[in-house]
């Protein structure tokens, strides 16, 4: 008898018996759909929804710290346009009039945020038992996030509109910030967060000085929000590595996986960071051995500003996929009250607030300016070194050059075109745009914006 004769009696059997099983199963798939916008108003869903304003805030800041980067020379272009580049119009110091992705982004994260509140506060008044408005501690997070997407619109937009409105100055979103940041720290203090309602404040401190540079608000009110906040407070936004979407940008774009599309060469931080090694914006030079590809010494393609490809300086500050960014610090707060003391003129006390952070924590050279001028010279060059990459300092170059404050914007571009060792001045922030316009959607979509300017410089 063949030996497999009963093994593939068995194979028949079985086969028949899946081929039943398998005609008894129902294999139908029914799709759920949406949820039902109801169930986002019940208390087990608005944590989700928190969450979901976090994440929307950490979308819309890719784009903007990284171009917004590229525009201010934080960083240089070093390779490709497309992917994870730095478009041609962003190296030219133009942003484009008929886009509309970073206005959309922007204006979903305020909004999902604000909406976020008014859902709390209509579903907790519905529901018996539920916790109050005024302590929820989750109504106090998505207010706060709330004012951090209103001060991303505020520095980095040329004008603002609202939910359809008419077209209003960039200050007006700093105006609705402080007032998202002030109900935010009502709201933590009575629920007992008392580190939810420091960053509250330090948001508030920010816009108050932001609108104070303009006369709209109270430089003591600024220093008084800062005041609250220590030298070792961070809020920061997180990013992910679960998909490429929740990546920091700036790092993907420079971690040479495959990306190599901005370098620190040729940019003021360049000169200083290898002069003084302060931490603040750390860079490595992309044959060195600690780099991640000792292979790859250029950017990943030609630049045509620059005549051909350029040395891969990578950024450290960023190490990783999922660098959190600041949004917030307490030495961000000592600059604020700086500030304060330069308007006032006492360029001293302003020194004296600066070398906390050079001198005190991190060893480097203090800062001693002689006259008001020169302190304003130290100030914004620690604004540049304190919130590089932070998406804030095109805000910052725009008030100041609006308002006329003196002192220099530390803003080259500069690099050695003939090989001689001598680094000529190639261009200036000043003549770039200083704001992304209103989304092309907007424009064409709200019939309240048709006086927008396309560009504000």
């Amino acid at each position: 008898m063949n030996r497999l004769q009963p093994y593939r009696a068995k194979v028949l059997v079985s086969a028949a018996m899946f081929l039943m099983l398998l005609g008894a199963c129902n294999f139908d798939v029914e799709n759920p759909g949406p949820t039902a916008d109801g169930f986002l108003d019940s208390l087990v869903a608005h944590q989700a929804v928190m969450v979901g304003a976090r994440r929307d805030l950490a979308i819309a800041m890719q784009n903007i710290t990284y171009w917004g980067a590229a525009m201010t020379y934080e960083i240089n272009p070093a390779g490709s346009t497309g992917s994870y580049g730095i478009p041609s119009y962003i190296q030219a110091g133009r942003f484009d009039e008929f886009d509309s992705g970073d206005w959309n982004v922007t204006q979903r994260a305020r909004w999902v945020a604000e909406d976020a509140y008014d859902r709390f506060a209509r579903s907790l008044a519905a529901i018996e038992g539920a916790p109050a408005l005024a302590s929820y501690e989750l109504a106090a997070w998505v207010r706060l996030y709330a004012g951090y997407a209103n001060r991303l619109l505020g520095e980095n937009f040329c004008q603002v509109t609202f939910n359809g409105g008419g077209v209003e100055s960039h200050t007006a979103a700093f105006q609705r910030a402080e007032g998202y940041f002030t109900d935010a720290i009502a709201i933590a203090t009575a629920a007992g967060n008392t580190s939810l309602a420091t960053a509250a404040r330090a948001g508030r401190a920010s816009v108050r000085a932001n609108l104070a540079s303009y006369g709209l608000a109270s430089w003591a009110d600024a220093v008084a929000d800062a005041g609250a906040v220590p030298n070792d407070f961070v809020f920061s936004i997180p990013y992910s590595t679960q998909q490429q979407s929740q990546f920091n940008f700036i790092h993907f774009a420079n971690g040479n996986e495959p990306y190599r599309a901005h370098t620190i060469w040729g940019t003021f931080y360049e000169d200083y960071f290898t002069s003084t090694g302060d931490p603040r914006v750390s860079w490595e030079i992309g044959d060195c051995p600690d780099c991640p590809d000792p292979l790859n010494p250029t950017g990943d393609a030609a630049v045509d500003k620059f005549g051909g490809q350029v040395p891969w300086y990578p950024q450290t500050k960023f190490d990783q996929r999922d660098s959190p960014i600041n949004l917030s610090s307490g030495w961000e707060m000592r600059l604020i009250e700086a500030e304060a003391a330069l308007v006032g003129g006492d360029f001293a006390a302003a020194a004296a607030l600066m070398n906390q952070r050079r001198e005190t924590d991190l060893g480097l050279a203090p800062v001693a300016p002689t006259t008001p001028a020169e302190g304003w010279d130290a100030l914004k060059a620690e604004r540049a070194f304190e919130l590089w990459l932070e998406g804030r300092r095109m805000g910052d170059i725009r008030r100041w050059i609006d308002n006329a404050v003196p002192g220099a914007l530390h803003d080259v571009v500069f690099w050695d075109s003939d090989g001689n060792g001598t680094k000529e001045i190639t261009d200036l922030v000043a003549n770039n745009h200083r704001g992304y316009p209103i989304g092309l959607s907007e424009r064409e979509t709200n019939e309240n914006v048709q006086n927008a300017v396309s560009y504000c410089q």
